[in-house]
């Protein structure tokens, strides 16, 4: 009986270890994520849009679309770093730079923000979590400049 409860525990933990905490996120976490997300997300929309496609000012976009988005789709480390700390003018087809937002948002807003981005423009299915949000906030504590877009392709 012991050896099959330690089996069970190594077999549990084993599994664990292959699957990180966004896999495993139960449905009422994601959409609990989802419906914050939703409504935390609003302040990206002055510049994104309610529908993902970028604001349009004076002939140029306020920002980048969401939709085919390599940002959007990729690690969303880059994207939470983006949040956070904010980005420099990306070229002359956008009319500013992002502001960095990691003072408005705490780390359950900005994983539930990552979520519901991803999950409704990046074809994502997965959970950001507050532990990973919360992770990337103290490795990029010290960092003060804005992200360059160079620095998202290397």
């Amino acid at each position: 009986m012991r050896s099959n409860q330690i089996f069970l525990f190594f077999s549990v933990f084993l599994l664990a270890s292959f699957f990180p905490v966004e896999m495993i996120a139960s449905d009422s976490e994601k959409a609990a994520a989802m419906r914050l997300g939703r409504m935390k997300a609003m302040s990206c929309a002055g510049c994104h849009g309610m529908d993902g496609k970028g604001i349009e000012r004076e002939g140029k976009l306020v920002a980048p679309a969401y939709s085919d988005s390599a940002i959007l789709n990729g690690d969303p480390e880059k994207l939470a770093l983006i949040i956070m700390k904010g980005i420099r003018k990306e070229s002359e087809n956008y009319t500013g730079a992002m502001t960095a937002m990691e003072q408005i948002y705490d780390d359950r807003s900005l994983a539930a923000v990552l979520t519901w981005v991803r999950n409704q423009w990046g074809g994502h299915k997965d959970y950001v979590s507050t532990d990973q949000v919360e992770e990337w906030r103290k490795k990029y504590a010290d960092r003060t400049e804005p992200v360059s877009p160079s620095e998202l392709s290397e």
